[in-house]
């Protein structure tokens, strides 16, 4: 995959050459873009979410990269969060997307949903 957003494999941290912010302290490949609109503290628990979502990930076997990105929508005083996820794992790629009111609960829903399909994906390989 020939992404900017991809990680070097030998530093172990992301550079986001597009624009975005540097994110530092990320393990398991993964880029997060558009949260550097976030505060400190805020971008310190996505990242925890993420990671642990990523050794379950890694437990599946065959994972490679993970790119993260963040929409907000201004809702009157609140913001509606979209977050996009775009993982590679040796049996191809899964995309999902979730908008959420909880930044934190769409990031946990859009990594669930990767995890089923790729969960899917091993079940129906392995019955064929």
């Amino acid at each position: 995959m020939k992404d900017k957003n991809l990680l070097d494999n030998q530093s172990g941290v992301k550079d986001i050459v597009s624009g975005n912010a540097h994110v530092e302290g990320l393990k398991g490949n993964v880029a997060l873009v558009g949260f550097e609109v976030l505060d400190e503290s805020e971008q310190d628990i996505a990242k925890k979410i993420v990671e642990n979502y990523i050794k379950k990930m890694s437990i599946l076997g065959g994972y490679r990269e993970m790119k993260v990105s963040l929409r907000q929508h201004r809702h009157g005083k609140t913001f509606k969060h979209e977050v996009n996820a775009l993982a590679v794992f040796e049996q191809g790629k899964f995309e999902a997307t979730v908008t959420e009111w909880n930044l934190y609960i769409a990031l946990s829903m859009v990594c669930d949903k990767i995890l089923a399909e790729v969960e899917h994906k091993a079940r129906k390989f392995n019955a064929a």
